[in-house]
């Protein structure tokens, strides 16, 4: 039985690094280096937490493409179960243009693959397969929108634990996440998320908010470090106050942190013990290229 499963936002990111910004009228202008990585949130959690000694799964589709075969050998070199994954007949793999600089992205997502499952692949078998489902890119799984609420009740009946981080809604709607919530065991935004889902100005009230529903709320809060919120407590990992680090680029810090943080929590360490693996993954992402180079390695405990 695996850890973790998710259903996988496929696609690979390729990463454009420069300071500059995309002029049209034919302008060309230099970048200073690029790099073609696994990208999808639910991949780069994967890869880390399976990278963290644990064992991990997606299911999804890859396109017949050379893009396909490589997020497909990435997974498989991290020790990701990949049984689920199949090729699709029509759909190019996903892919994400990002442009980046120290700290922020700019990024063009196509999304081929990465919307690609359908309400009736999730499957009793998948409930069989695990201990722990994670919902990542809530609002790019747009398929699947409708189906997480039973979906979600339908782990608990099967006694799973269930985490959810949404990342970013493209529309800024935000809609469906809190009727979700209340299904959820933890919830994983970032403080730009969590103030929007939330509807608060203040990422205390908006945790305690969102805490209310039900869930262990952990908010990632990037420079200034992250909170947790569970019944009424709260707990807080400060920034590293140590030399300041060479920072690459933030793609897939937040997903590297819910790897570490969901790694402890499954092996019932403390909120502070969490938090602390958490903020590990998420340091060690940014000083590599994508989400994946920087990954913590740790031995199964």
């Amino acid at each position: 039985m695996i850890d973790i499963l998710c259903v996988s936002d496929m696609c690979v990111d390729l990463v454009l690094r420069g300071d500059v910004r995309p002029r049209f009228n034919q302008v060309e202008q230099l970048i200073d280096d690029y790099a073609l990585e696994l990208g999808g949130s639910a991949n780069i959690f994967a890869c880390q937490f399976a990278n963290l000694g644990g064992s991990a799964g997606v299911a999804g589709w890859i396109g017949d493409d050379v893009f396909g075969r490589f997020a497909l050998q990435r997974l498989q070199s991290a020790g990701v179960n990949v049984d689920r994954v199949g090729v699709h007949p029509r759909l190019k793999t996903g892919i994400g243009v990002a442009l980046a600089e120290p700290g922020d992205r700019a990024i063009l997502t196509y999304l081929g693959t990465i919307d690609a499952t359908q309400p009736e692949e999730l499957t009793s078998g998948l409930l069989d397969a695990c201990r722990h489902w994670h919902l990542a890119s809530y609002f790019l799984l747009n398929s699947l929108r409708g189906a997480w609420a039973d979906w979600l009740a339908r782990c608990k009946r099967a006694g799973l634990t269930t985490s959810l981080d949404t990342n970013w809604d493209p529309e800024g709607r935000w809609h469906g996440v809190t009727d979700l919530l209340g299904q959820i065991d933890v919830f994983l935004p970032n403080e730009t998320e969590a103030l929007a889902i939330a509807g608060e100005s203040n990422v205390l009230k908006a945790g305690e908010r969102l805490a209310a529903m039900g869930p262990v709320v952990v908010v990632k809060r990037g420079r200034d470090g992250a909170m947790a919120f569970q019944n009424g407590r709260r707990w807080e990992i400060a920034p590293d106050s140590g030399e300041a680090l060479a920072i690459v680029d933030a793609i897939g810090a937040g997903d590297n942190f819910d790897a570490g943080f969901l790694r402890g929590w499954l092996l019932r360490r403390s909120i502070e013990e969490c938090l602390a693996l958490g903020a590990r993954c998420a340091v060690a992402s940014l000083q590599g290229a994508g989400g994946i180079e920087g990954q913590v390695v740790e031995p199964a405990d």
